[in-house]
């Protein structure tokens, strides 16, 4: 079995907290340390990353830029990278010693893969465990593997960056990240990746989630509903550039994709602003969106519910169901 080059890229930006619990889970990596890249991409931190990162000089390949965004790290480190296998380790995670090794094999394995992923444990701020599989805990699917596409259009595959990894040739294909993206990059990028070669799946869990202060979307704006429009307003003009890239793939697999899956899910999205901005008219213009397609039973529940919300519930109790949601998959794990 070849031990190809991998290529680590770690961005970050103010996660001098965390980057050295990264970067030490990093050499503590069983695959040999001369095929493994690490290229960490300092988005612009203006606390002491840089500092930080002195001692690890030696180990890895440094660059700093003007702050512009996860997308644009992204693609200053894929700019460089020389790996076969292209992986991503957000600063604040950790990998397990095995991981590299486990996804080197995987690629072996399933040599149509273009992309391998496994679920991870999810930690809090200072390390303690708050579920085993965060991938469970949230309602994701497991052992989906093959052409998932639309799995991952439906938010059945979790999208977290230090969870997947890809060939060079697969990310090729999608690089350069639109850097006008703000929110779900790994959305885009994993959505757009498995259109091009199917995706294997490893049923360990082989890396650490870090959930510290609002990092995870998903429960972030639960304090305050206009920032919840705003993150609602980044997820749809993300969801559209997805739909865009789609549509104009080359491949075969982009013709038989339906696309009115991540639609009904975007005009939630976009409904959702509209109420949190004010808007509330113009968000249940938006209601038919919802039914778009042939909806299955669950989307169309989720339209009914949110047709409701749409009519009925008064804009500042949406992040209290944000709350409500985080409470009660923590209570599930």
């Amino acid at each position: 079995m070849r031990t190809p080059i991998i290529s680590v890229i770690t961005p970050t930006y103010n996660n001098s907290r965390f980057i050295s619990f990264a970067l030490e889970s990093l050499f503590r990596q069983i695959y040999p340390e001369e095929n493994t890249e690490i290229i960490v991409v300092d988005d612009g931190s203006t606390d002491n990353t840089p500092e930080v990162l002195e001692e690890f000089r030696e180990k890895i390949i440094y660059v700093r830029q003007e702050n512009n965004g996860l997308a644009s790290a992204r693609n200053t480190g894929m700019s460089m990278a020389k790996g076969e296998i292209i992986t991503f380790l957000d600063s604040d995670d950790m990998w397990n010693e095995d991981r590299l090794q486990r996804i080197m094999e995987k690629f072996y394995e399933k040599q149509d893969a273009g992309m391998v992923y496994h679920p991870v444990e999810l930690i809090d701020s200072e390390g303690n465990t708050i579920c085993k599989n965060f991938h469970k805990a949230f309602g994701y699917k497991e052992d989906l593997s093959g052409w998932v596409t639309e799995d991952i259009l439906a938010g059945r595959i979790f999208c977290g960056g230090s969870s997947f990894a890809f060939k060079k040739e697969i990310i090729d294909k999608v690089y350069p990240v639109p850097e006008d993206i703000k929110r779900g990059v790994d959305y885009y990028m994993t959505s757009v990746s498995s259109c091009y070669a199917t995706v294997g799946y490893i049923p360990d869990i082989l890396g650490k989630y870090r959930l510290h202060g609002s990092n995870m979307t998903m429960l972030a704006g639960q304090e305050n509903y206009k920032e919840l429009a705003l993150i609602n307003k980044d997820f749809a003009f993300m969801r559209q550039k997805t739909i865009e890239k789609i549509l104009s793939l080359n491949t075969s697999m982009n013709k038989t994709i339906d696309i009115n899956i991540i639609k009904r899910i975007q005009a939630k999205e976009i409904i959702f602003y509209n109420i949190l901005n004010g808007e509330r008219w113009d968000g249940i213009k938006r209601i038919p969106f919802l039914f778009k397609g042939n909806p299955p039973v669950k989307d169309l529940f989720r339209g009914i519910a949110v047709s409701f919300m749409a009519l009925l519930l008064p804009a500042p109790l949406y992040p209290e169901l944000v709350k409500a949601y985080g409470l009660l998959k923590k209570l599930k794990s």
